[in-house]
């Protein structure tokens, strides 16, 4: 059951992560509420995969110590899984609140048994005026790795002597009911919010099809606004200069049709994914498999022959890796001297690395001038294969 719910947990996080805090469309969908927008949510999933360890312990404890403290924190480790459902069912408004939770039995019991045993093990009422003890609990000795026993003293019978034993598995299955049920309710919700921005995706294509750049850039700004964190050219600002220019060098033509083509493929590949997560079945089953692997024969050759190494392609990925992160004026020359090295009969290049160590602190050119270069080379370098 854990591996299910890990997977469970996982889908949510992978939509999280990706589209409610990406983009402004997926969470005005939800309760995006200035606490929501600091992402304490995603240390709650981080917690709530942590207090996973506690709750499927599959260690065997030898002393009544060491299974007082696993009890303890079997307990803990639900209530605290519990809240946090209750938090996310309130973030994501799937209308459920406490009050409904509480008709839960799989979510009652459990927390019930908690409160007595580790959240209030001396509750005091006032009863006729005069402040009364109401129950108090300890644990037993017949406490183990498979049961929770204690003793339980209540107004009820007088505070006769009872010792009360919950199984851990009866335990463990409720919660684990608990989890997924909602769960799937969550998953079941975020679904809905990627279906609809899958709509908003498809009419942003249809409205870019014939739209001005300027529209362009405003519309990507409204509802697909995650790609401008891709490149650093990718700003409205930057991105509108460069426009303006593209007609006057192939370094800015070249920026606006990258960026055209990556914004389309952009779109495709979201389509496609939201797709997956959607369709992606949340039935999960582990299948084992006795097939045998079968690893292919290494033969090792000799031979005299001498590696022809002028039919092996130049590659510029290193030099081209570290000129695209801006850095000071002696590692720009270092690296960049690496590649002109390489680049000696490429007169575009060669010019555009010039134009790179002239615009160090200038994010429009710099860029423009990397971004030409790479299409230079990368072009030479596929058709040479």
């Amino acid at each position: 059951m854990r591996d299910v719910l890990d997977k469970k947990l996982d889908k949510i996080s992978n939509i999280w992560n990706n589209y409610i805090w990406e983009y402004k469309f997926c969470n005005s969908k939800i309760k995006f509420t200035p606490d929501v927008k600091s992402n304490y949510f995603g240390d709650i999933l981080s917690y709530f995969s942590d207090t996973f360890n506690l709750i499927y312990n599959s260690k065997k404890a030898d002393t009544f110590s060491e299974n007082l403290e696993t009890s303890i924190s079997f307990l803990q480790a639900i209530y605290i899984q519990q809240d946090f459902i209750e938090e996310l069912l309130h973030i994501f408004k799937c209308d459920i609140g406490k009050g409904d939770l509480k008709k839960d039995d799989n979510y009652t019991i459990n927390r019930e048994l908690r409160n007595e045993l580790v959240g209030h093990p001396i509750r005091k009422s006032d009863i006729n005026g005069t402040r009364q003890l109401l129950s108090s609990t300890i644990f037993s000795n017949s406490t183990n790795a498979d049961q929770i026993s204690y003793l339980r003293y209540h107004l009820d019978n007088n505070y006769k002597f009872e010792e009360v034993t919950h199984n851990k598995e009866d335990i463990l299955k409720r919660h684990s009911a608990f989890v997924e049920f909602y769960f799937d309710i969550i998953i079941e919700k975020l679904k809905g919010i990627l279906s609809q921005f899958k709509t908003k995706i498809e009419e942003i294509e249809k409205a870019l099809a014939n739209a001005p750049f300027e529209n362009v850039v405003k519309i990507v700004s409204d509802s697909f606004e995650y790609i401008f964190r891709t490149d650093y050219l990718y700003k409205p600002d930057i991105l509108l200069e460069v426009y303006k220019l593209k007609n006057t060098n192939r370094r800015y033509s070249n920026a606006i049709e990258m960026f055209q083509r990556d914004l389309n493929q952009f779109l495709i590949d979201k389509k496609q994914d939201i797709d997956d997560l959607v369709n992606e079945t949340d039935r999960f089953s582990f299948k084992q498999t006795d097939e045998e692997v079968i690893f292919p024969e290494i033969i090792f050759v000799e031979s005299n022959d001498k590696v022809d190494t002028s039919k092996i392609p130049v590659s510029y990925h290193y030099e081209l890796g570290k000129l695209v992160e801006r850095s000071d004026f002696t590692k720009f020359r270092f690296f960049s001297s690496l590649l002109k090295s390489k680049c000696k009969d490429k007169e575009l290049v060669l010019a555009e690395i010039e134009n790179m160590e002239m615009n160090l602190d200038n994010t429009l050119e710099y860029y423009c001038s990397f971004h030409l270069v790479d299409t230079e080379l990368n072009g030479l370098e596929n058709a040479s294969r």
